[in-house]
């Protein structure tokens, strides 16, 4: 009887019952093994681990007697390996694996337990994501010069942009190249650029500008305009020639009083009221992608004399 305190390997153990007559005997084996291991604990687990990047678990914890050997199952992700002595998880992972679960086994002689622990092995978050130029002036309706990002950390999984791109243009979602032919006019936007994987993600930001096809040329407009102080003239509509629709018409140097320019729509009207000697103007037709220019000589002249009589 009693309590063992010491381990024991299987041993055979011979007892000998003596009185005065003589002794009988007999044998026994007895092996002492230790507590089983219980509550096996690996710290700060799950394990999100990054690609290429050196790893060590610590070692972990475990009630019961001491562990003699650690086993894990299945297989740990490449490059990463169980000290069988410690149960310690190191190593440098070396590709990328999802979120798996791997059960690791402590045991002695008395018995074993088991932990089961996830371990995910992500790739190196991307960094210092650059487009070069940073900043697109576009003409609609003509193609855009591809522009390609550098970056640095892993490989980029996605693509993300927002907000959306103008009609026309769009980002490789693989290549993350930005391209297209833009569709519709576009202020200065600034768009932020994503670059993912699984570590994480990268950013940059570009501004787009998409402006209108400039007018070419204008007509309508004759050369000489000779009008009469004080009689109205008839109003003058021009047309402009080539690109998108003109946003503003502008006059220089200022109209004699009394006529005038809609800056809508470049109709020249009104009445004048004062005197000009020829005068040559510049008439400006402009839209975001630019502007055109054509020139009118105006001449206002005093009202002729009639019923002229000596009395």
């Amino acid at each position: 009887s009693g309590t063992p305190g010491e381990l024991s390997v299987t041993t055979t153990y011979t007892i000998y019952a003596n009185n005065t007559g003589g002794s009988a005997t007999d044998t026994i084996d007895i092996t002492v093994n230790d507590v089983a291991p219980s509550l096996i604990v690996y710290a700060n687990t799950p394990y999100v681990l990054t690609k290429d990047s050196p790893f060590s678990s610590g070692i972990p914890t475990a009630d019961g007697g001491p562990v003699t050997s650690w086993s894990v199952s299945p297989t740990l992700p490449n490059g990463l390996v169980i000290d069988s002595s410690t149960g310690e998880i190191s190593g440098t992972p070396d590709e990328i694996t999802s979120s798996d679960s791997y059960t690791i086994t402590g045991l002695n002689t008395g018995g074993s337990d088991s932990v089961t622990i996830t371990i995910v092995v992500n790739d190196v978050i991307p960094s210092n994501l650059v487009y070069n130029p940073n900043s697109f002036t576009e003409t609609k309706g003509t193609p855009m010069t591809p522009v390609t990002p550098t970056y640095e950390g892993g490989d980029i999984t996605s693509w993300e942009i927002t907000p959306d791109l103008p009609a026309g243009l769009t980002i490789d979602s693989s290549t993350g190249v930005i391209s297209g032919t833009p569709g519709e006019l576009s202020v200065t936007t600034t768009y932020t650029i994503y670059a993912n994987n699984t570590g994480g993600s990268a950013t940059d930001s570009i501004d787009i500008t998409v402006n209108d096809v400039a007018p070419s040329s204008i007509t309508g407009y004759p050369n000489a305009l000779v009008e009469t102080k004080g009689t109205a003239m008839s109003a003058v509509t021009p047309t402009a020639v080539g690109g998108g629709p003109v946003t503003s018409w502008s006059i220089s140097p200022t109209l004699p009083d009394g006529l005038v320019i809609d800056s809508s729509t470049g109709v020249l009207s009104g009445t004048p009221n004062d005197l000009s000697t020829l005068t040559t103007y510049t008439i400006t037709a402009e839209n975001t992608g630019g502007s055109v220019t054509t020139t009118v000589n105006f001449t206002v002249n005093d009202a002729a004399p009639y019923a002229l009589f000596y009395s």
